[in-house]
């Protein structure tokens, strides 16, 4: 159920409504929350909260996939030309060559599906939500539409709701809107059916962190039916195309073998009308078409692309398919948002100014490491009247180099 969604033959504008209009068309009063047996019709009805991963492929698919390329099927074909010419012990070789290849790409992407599927893992939320009168805490993939949902700073907001309570509630949504600043939330109704996400600040958006304050909100969209969730849906319909790598062995595979089958004409051509049998410049042909096969050019070119793509886990980048490994080399331009994405999202204090007098600090981000200097020599006047107020007055906790909070007020912490 999403912005727009129907719901008992209603349209409903979430950020439009007021609370009482969103308890009534979601059938729950907020005091309360849901009971345990709606919250297992309403999950047979929506489904799980989370995102869906796209089509996913069984084992065969995957193997078969493999022999897409071109070269995987001119190497069965010449297994094949051995096999007809009586070279047995040729055409095993090429059969197992060409299974070796897939072995090593199917290896190398069930790895890569290995490290995905821990870190998905690593990362499941829990959330407190207001159940049957009380305040419990549950996954956030249990979370339904006409939850109660509760967080505070250094939360994820786990579904998109409409905000019941936002006590200094401030909420960063750079993965939806690219603005790395807060955005101050409050529960009145917003005007406007189409007005940008980021200015409907009587909602809070899944994905999104609480970086100030607490708030409560009622669930109106799970999973696939999130905004973030269309912005998925839409990327797990884009067509993946061939890296350009791909395409250039592709078309290398097809001269190779239109060359081929150009000499085995002419052999057969050649030699008829040397007068020489036609089994014969047959046997020939195929043998002299087979040769000219780089039957070793598939091992070597997915052993260079495995390690790359091992030498980018090792610095905490996961390849899925192995041809995004050239294909990453040769990007020429990307189009990307910036925070949180290139940038940490994190904010450094690099200067400041007492009484006329300048310091510079070093260190990087939310790690206590670096130190104060005065331009100039020694610092003339005391830094703990000034720096002190940072601390106290700061609603962003740092520990161990990891921010709960405003980026900016952190950075401020780290400075005291």
């Amino acid at each position: 159920m999403s912005a727009n969604d129907s719901n008992n033959g209603q349209t409903a504008v979430w950020h439009e409504l007021t609370i009482p209009q969103c308890a009534e068309i979601l059938q729950v009063d907020t005091a309360v929350g849901l009971t345990p047996a709606e919250v297992q019709q309403r999950q047979q009805q929506y489904g799980v909260n989370k995102l869906a991963e796209g089509k996913t492929e069984s084992t065969w698919q995957a193997w078969l996939r493999q022999y897409k390329d071109f070269m995987q099927i001119i190497l069965l074909a010449a297994a094949v030309g051995s096999l007809i010419i009586g070279d047995f012990s040729s055409a095993v070789m090429l059969a197992l060559l060409t299974i070796l290849n897939a072995v090593m790409g199917l290896r190398q992407e069930a790895k890569a599906a290995d490290s995905l599927a821990a870190l998905q893992q690593m990362m499941k939320l829990t959330t407190r939500a207001r159940r049957n009168g009380e305040v419990v805490e549950v996954d956030a993939e249990d979370i339904v539409p006409g939850d109660v949902v509760l967080f505070e700073a250094g939360d994820k907001v786990p579904a998109d709701g409409r905000l019941l309570v936002a006590a200094t509630l401030e909420i960063e949504e750079a993965a939806l809107t690219g603005e790395s600043a807060p955005v101050l939330k409050q529960t009145g109704p917003v005007s406007g059916a189409d007005i940008p996400v980021g200015d409907r600040t009587d909602m809070a958006y899944m994905q999104s962190s609480v970086t100030r304050g607490r708030g409560e909100m009622l669930v109106t969209a799970t999973g696939m039916n999130t905004e973030v969730g269309h912005i998925a849906g839409m990327l797990n319909q884009a067509e993946v195309g061939k890296s350009p790598l791909t395409k250039q062995i592709d078309q290398l595979t097809l001269i190779i073998a239109a060359l081929a089958g150009i000499a085995l004409i002419l052999i057969v051509i050649i030699g008829l009308a040397n007068g020489d049998s036609l089994d014969e410049l047959f046997t020939v042909g195929i043998a002299l078409a087979i040769a000219a096969i780089p039957t070793g050019m598939p091992i070597v070119l997915t052993t260079v692309l495995s390690i790359g793509t091992t030498e980018l886990a090792q610095k905490g980048a996961i390849v899925k398919r192995l041809p995004a490994v050239e294909t990453l080399g040769s990007t020429s331009a990307i189009c990307s948002d910036k925070t949180g994405t290139l940038t940490l999202n994190q904010m450094t204090a690099r200067k400041f100014f007492i009484a006329g007098y300048q310091f510079n600090i070093t260190g990087e981000g939310y790690a206590t490491e670096g130190q104060i200097s005065h331009v100039g020599g020694q610092a003339p006047v005391s830094l703990d009247p000034f720096l002190l107020p940072m601390a106290l007055c700061a609603d962003a906790v740092v520990e161990d180099g990891d921010l709960i909070g405003d980026p900016t007020e952190g950075a401020l912490v780290t400075l005291a």
